[in-house]
Formats: structure tokens, sequence, C-alpha cells
């Protein structure tokens, strides 16, 4: 088992805070303090407090966690070629990069980094440290090369001491939390005093939120497919959502959350619109305009980006566009 030192100087047991060495069996980290043991499988550490160690077959449980869906993911969410799906990957880089380039990010730590998406695009300079619940994303994120270090962990119950780095982001990660308020306040403590954290959350006060609503409430969207079926036999706009628990946020809220860890100076921007997932894809508009006029399609995307970046930094697209990018300095 090799584990840096740099990474392991980082390091701080999840359940009680105190510092984890290498244990005397193979392939675990063990803590100094309470005395638990966590496993390392394939060099990745897997510091979530509660794991046994023995009954590994019983932690991954959650969406992402399969090989499959892992998979999927990564080849899913920066776009894979599609127009609709490459805007949406652009346009979340780009209101994240845009919040953090007032300097360089330094030790940058990516709470939920999933197949390390941000991580590629970061200056050289940077010393990228990669978390998430799923074992199987932060392998991809390893052998994509992107970040130095990957650690499997809950946001709610961060493995690292107090203060130790410079920034710290997270992207489309909240909303599946069930202790949302204590994960921000764990990416706050994890945070260097005068050190920047962004986070990118799907907001609540946007129509998707009510589309979601509706895909999660099974009699009302059989009611909602009912007419479409019978026309279109096959089609159905409202179907299972896939997601039992998907919480959004509102601006007002999360910025509170903030204040009360002790972080100043907020500001931010919006990201998407959020009709195209609720008008254009489920209705077939983007399907059938890709089929016959694929170019007109990538050039309306294009404009869809460009007025983004010239006009989302608003306050009223930060309140009501599909996401929000929420930054704010840590004082002391």
């Amino acid at each position: 088992m090799t584990i840096s030192p740099s990474l392991l100087s980082l390091l701080a047991c999840p359940a009680c805070g105190g510092d984890v060495a290498v244990g005397e069996q193979e392939n675990r980290l063990a803590c100094a303090s309470c005395g638990a043991r966590y496993p390392v499988i394939e060099e990745i550490p897997m510091l979530i407090a509660g794991v046994d160690c023995d009954h590994m077959e019983n932690q991954f449980q959650r969406y992402w966690d399969s090989p499959e869906k892992a998979a999927l993911y990564d080849q899913k969410v920066e776009g894979d070629g599609d127009p609709f799906g490459v805007y949406n990957h652009e346009s979340e880089i780009y209101a994240l990069e845009t919040c953090l380039q007032e300097r360089a990010p330094g030790m940058l730590l990516d709470a939920g980094c999933g197949n390390g998406r941000f991580l590629s695009r970061l200056p050289a300079s940077t010393t990228g440290v990669g978390v998430d619940a799923s074992l199987n994303l932060l392998k991809r994120t390893r052998d994509h090369g992107r970040g130095q270090h990957h650690v499997c962990c809950e946001l709610e119950r961060l493995p690292f001491k107090p203060g130790v780095f410079d920034t710290v982001i997270s992207c489309r990660v909240l909303q599946h939390l069930h202790e949302q308020e204590r994960a921000v306040g764990e990416m706050a403590r994890v945070l260097k005093p005068g050190g920047e954290m962004a986070l990118e959350l799907y907001n609540f006060w946007n129509l998707k939120t009510t589309y979601k609503a509706i895909r999660q409430t099974p009699w009302l969207r059989r009611i909602l497919n009912a007419p479409f079926r019978a026309v279109f036999n096959s089609m159905s706009p409202f179907d299972d959502w896939g997601l039992d628990h998907d919480l959004y946020n509102g601006w007002f809220q999360v910025k509170g959350w903030m204040r009360g860890f002790g972080l100043a100076q907020i500001s931010g921007r919006g990201a998407g619109f959020g009709y195209h997932k609720y008008l254009f894809q489920p209705f077939f508009i983007d399907a059938q305009w890709l089929k016959r006029a694929p170019g007109s399609l990538k050039r309306y995307y294009q404009g869809c980006f460009d007025f983004e970046k010239r006009w989302f930094h608003l306050a009223w697209f930060r309140w009501t566009g599909e996401k929000f990018v929420i930054w704010g300095r840590k004082q002391g």
C-alpha cells in the first residue's frame, strides 16, 4: 500500500477528527485516537465513518456506486458529442471558473468530483484533491490522470484536518445529500482563512423544480402521461425521475448557511435556463431538431451559452436560473 506523505498529512479520522496513519494490517489506515480502521482500495483511502472493512459489499449502494452507473456518468457528463450535453457541460465549467478566476486555486478540494472534469481544467500550479462517495467514479478520475490525490468519503464528514485547503469547489452534489447544511459547514471547516469556496447548485426557484416534483409523484405522472401515450404510444414526457432524493436549494438559503460558517463577500452567477430539461428533451424537440437541422441546433446552443456569458452575472439569473454558483471567502 502506498499513501503519499503529502496526502497523509492532510487526513483526519471522519469519526473523531484524530490523526490517521498507516495501520498494522495491510491496506488499512487507523485512527490513533478512537482506533477506527479504514480500508485502502487500489491505493484510494476509504475514509467513511462506520465503514465495515470486512463487509465492503454493503458499503456501495448509492446511485452512482455501481461500475455500470459510473461508466454511464463518465460517458455522458461532458456531453458525449450531443449538442445540449456539450453546452450544458461548458456552461457549468464556465460559471464555476468565472467565479474562481481572481487568484490561483493553490491546494484545491473538489468535493464530489465525479469523473474529475473540473480537476482536468486546473492550472499546473494547483494541487487537486478529488473526493467522492463513489469509489468507481474515483477510479475513473484517477485513471484519467485528473487530480493528484483521491479519497472516498462523505461530504457531511470530510476526513481532513481544519484549514488545509486554499479553495473548495463542488458542482451538482448537494442535492443528493440529506444533511446539506452540515456538508456546507464541513467544506468551510477545511478551508484556510482567506480561502475561497464556490458551490454550483440546482436552483429551487426554477420551473424545473415543478417538473421534477411531478415526475417524482407516481399518481400525477400517470395522469399527465396518459394523453401522450394514447396518441404517441411510447411517449412519456413525465416518466419516473429516477432519484428518490433530489433536493434543490435557493440562493438566499445557501447564502445564510455560508455566512453562518464564517464566509463573507458572497457573490455568484446563474447557469442554464432549465427549459431544455423540461421542454426540449422530454417532448423530443432536441431530437427532431438534431435530425433535421443539426447545424442550426449547435448554433442555437452556442447562442444560449453566449447569452449566459453576457447576462447571467445579473442577480435575476442567479436567483431564477436552472443552477447558480455561489462564492464566498473565509474570514480570519
